[in-house]
């Protein structure tokens, strides 16, 4: 979910929640928010930013053993730094990225989805400053793909000669950002904060199909697609005074490379983005299980860190009954007062700043938790196909809030479309309808497939579908496979236009 007027207007149409999934976390009352956030404190420099929480040295469980045997062992390995320790308004990166194709291929493409317009309008811009293919040195060729910027939204690197399936290369990429100030979007700083997530070029690889040429389009919400892989390294260099939320595990605190820096490193076994915040943070951590929590924010926010951990672990606990076992080991969420909603990665969340007793509160933060199952595990083209995460986390988060859907009034062009992309819904005509359409009426249809085939068999259905579709991007055929076992299901899905 991302900043949408629209959006929040929807979300808050249907709220509250009733006490019968009420195992911990704050009541909304401003006493529980005082109480909850007793371990809420300024990371100081040198500080490990999991709050005490960091594992030992060892071999890395990785952030996800969900369903492990899932997982593409030939899966792209990837080595990230983003150097934040200059202009607050401009990062500078670079990539390596090693590549086994599953099939034949020419040539090497990348994302740079930063640059939907959306994003590019609020004053962020990513720009491929170097490349090397295998050691040589090669100038992209860039495609706008319905992008304003420079460079486009789409590089190609053309290969020397063609590759078979498991043929390796490795691609080089140095890059830079440019930063709008207090933007909306999932790219932005303020004074002593910046925030990145899908923020370096992203191989643009989906194992069946190859390389993902969707154009980006003048809509809210995400477009992104992307294969698992293994992060080797995620390296974030700082102003010493700054602490770091990353994504996977924390690896640990080092000086810098230039006097008054340091360098956070993180690594994760398999996701399909990353996410970063960084600036003067106060933290909170919290466990559940095998769960690390880590919340940060800046000072002044309306509801206090140990509140926001303490929700999200309620949500965690909520949908492990619904849908199965977290997919992470650790949870990034960063309190964001430019964010005006919620935007879900793998294993990260960017929260806008909401006091408890917000409308829309307890549905965003199940929203957003819910997305690690729908995009973080089970992932998707979010731009053809946006159904498959949206859909299902907003019946994930009315289901566990136990509450329904609205009455579909804000629907005309978009009756029974839920399947169409995100740049059908770009059109004059459907711009206006997307929250309705994919969110609401994709929850309305879900709930009424689980009618028609009654809640223990479309209960196993769903956790079907995530068990075969764990660390892919899936398909609304893997949906129609994973449901064959429910005719009476499968109708519904059909009649609402999901198989389109």
């Amino acid at each position: 979910m991302t900043a949408a007027a629209a959006l929040v207007l929807v979300l808050g149409a249907c709220s509250g929640e009733s006490g019968a999934f009420d195992e911990s976390g704050g009541s909304g009352d401003p006493a529980d928010e005082a109480a909850a956030g007793d371990r809420e404190r300024p990371a100081r420099p040198d500080d490990d930013p999991t709050g005490g929480a960091q594992p030992r040295a060892g071999p890395d469980p990785g952030p996800s053993t969900v369903f492990a045997n899932r997982l593409w062992t030939e899966r792209p390995v990837v080595d990230l730094t983003f150097d934040l320790s200059g202009d607050p308004g401009t990062v500078t990166g670079s990539e390596t990225v090693v590549f086994r194709p599953d099939r034949r291929i020419c040539e090497v493409v990348f994302r740079q989805w930063t640059n939907k317009p959306e994003t590019v309008r609020l004053g962020n811009e990513s720009t491929i400053t170097g490349a090397r293919v295998d050691g040589r040195r090669v100038d992209p060729e860039f495609e706008a793909l319905g992008s304003p910027a420079t460079q486009g939204s789409l590089a190609r690197f053309p290969l020397p000669s063609c590759l078979g399936q498991g043929d390796r290369v490795t691609v080089d990429l140095r890059f830079k950002l440019t930063l709008g100030r207090s933007t909306p979007e999932r790219v932005g700083y303020s004074k002593d904060l910046v925030w990145l997530a899908t923020a370096f070029p992203l191989l643009a690889w989906e194992r069946g199909p190859g390389w993902a040429e969707n154009p980006v389009v003048d809509q809210i919400g995400e477009m992104t697609t992307s294969e698992e892989f293994r992060l080797d390294s995620l390296r974030v260099v700082v102003p010493r005074k700054y602490a770091v939320l990353g994504t996977g595990r924390h690896r640990g605190r080092e000086a810098g490379p230039t006097q008054g820096t340091a360098v956070e490193t993180f690594t994760a076994e398999s996701v399909r983005d990353v996410a970063v915040t960084a600036g003067v943070l106060n933290t909170v951590t919290r466990r559940l299980d095998g769960v690390r929590v880590h919340v940060g924010g800046p000072r002044g926010l309306k509801t206090r860190l140990g509140v926001w951990a303490d929700r999200n672990i309620r949500a965690i606990k909520r949908l492990q009954a619904l849908l199965g076992p977290f997919p992470y080991r650790d949870l990034w969420v960063s309190v964001l007062p430019d964010c005006p909603t919620g935007i879900e990665f793998p294993g990260a969340i960017q929260y806008g700043d909401f006091t408890t007793n917000h409308r829309i509160y307890d549905k965003l933060v199940a929203h957003e938790v819910a997305h690690m199952w729908f995009y973080g595990l089970v992932g998707n083209n979010q731009g053809v196909n946006p159904w498959l995460d949206e859909s299902f986390t907003s019946w994930a988060d009315y289901t566990v809030n136990e509450t329904r859907p609205p009455p579909l009034a804000g629907l005309d062009a978009a009756e029974d479309e839920v399947g169409r992309s995100l740049q059908w819904y770009a059109q004059p005509d459907t711009r206006d309808e997307y929250a309705w359409g994919v969110y609401e009426q994709g929850a309305a249809m879900l709930f009424q497939a689980r009618r028609a085939a009654g809640p223990g068999v479309f209960n196993r259905l769903i956790r079907r579908y995530i068990r075969r579709n764990a660390h892919s991007v899936a398909t609304p055929a893997d949906v129609r496979r994973a449901f064959s076992g429910s005719p009476q299901a499968i109708r519904v899905l059909r009649e609402y236009g999901a198989f389109r």
